[in-house]
């Protein structure tokens, strides 16, 4: 499957813009939004889709404000216990399981994901965002990546094609910090409450997470609709 950026379509037919709202600590988005790139490379014309990363903190707090302890104490919060946590894992696991996804929800070290996003926008001027964003969710959700160590973030960039005195550079400073707040901000005025979300240019979304079968029967009906437009 061929996962980069492509921005190019066939000469005449009209481009169609996907922008997806996810965050990598949002285990349904591990699972969805590969669901999404998969199911544009798998277009007849893949290169008619122009799929853009955009930034979502579904906890933006810093970690001074973060509660403590592991994934379970964390979901106990929204779940109402440790044991519901676990099982709403358990349910995505198997969902994971049945796309080919590997998931160790044990593994999961939750934090503030804003630095992450910031290096997916630098992923963009590459043309490499969904490789960069994909080698996040992987090592988030099966290898324990701690998603606000800079140290663990730059090596996870690199080893997905970056590269590493770039992303250090920008993981010191703040540059694609207003990148991440403008997508924030956009979302919420499109009203996308939750992730993860794919629009559709600028007027249609569709939830990333429905099953493949209905994403790709989607987009062969959205290329349709560009073709005869």
């Amino acid at each position: 499957m061929s996962s980069r950026h492509v921005s190019i379509a066939p000469s005449g037919a009209r481009t169609i813009d996907l922008d997806l709202w996810s965050d990598f600590v949002c285990a349904h988005c591990y699972y969805g939004t590969r669901r999404v790139a998969d199911a544009v490379a798998r277009q007849p014309d893949p290169g008619l889709f122009r799929l853009r990363w955009r930034s979502f903190e579904l906890d933006p707090r810093p970690a001074e404000e973060r509660p403590t302890g592991d994934l379970y104490d964390y979901l106990a919060r929204f779940n109402g216990s440790r044991e519901a946590g676990r099982a709403a894992m358990n349910r995505i696991e198997a969902i994971a399981t049945a796309d080919g996804l590997p998931f160790h929800a044990d593994r999961a070290r939750p934090g503030n994901t804003a630095d992450a996003h910031r290096l997916i926008h630098l992923a963009g001027t590459e043309g490499r965002q969904t490789e960069v964003a994909q080698r996040f969710y992987t090592a988030y959700w099966t290898e324990g990546l701690p998603v606000a160590d800079h140290d663990a973030l730059a090596g996870t960039a690199e080893r997905a094609g970056l590269d590493g005195g770039r992303v250090r550079e920008v993981l010191s400073g703040d540059e694609f910090a207003d990148e991440v707040v403008r997508d924030q901000q956009l979302a919420l005025r499109m009203g996308i409450m939750e992730v993860p979300t794919v629009v559709v240019n600028r007027r249609c979304s569709l939830s990333a997470a429905l099953p493949p079968e209905t994403l790709a029967a989607q987009l062969r009906r959205l290329t349709a609709e560009a073709q005869e437009a």
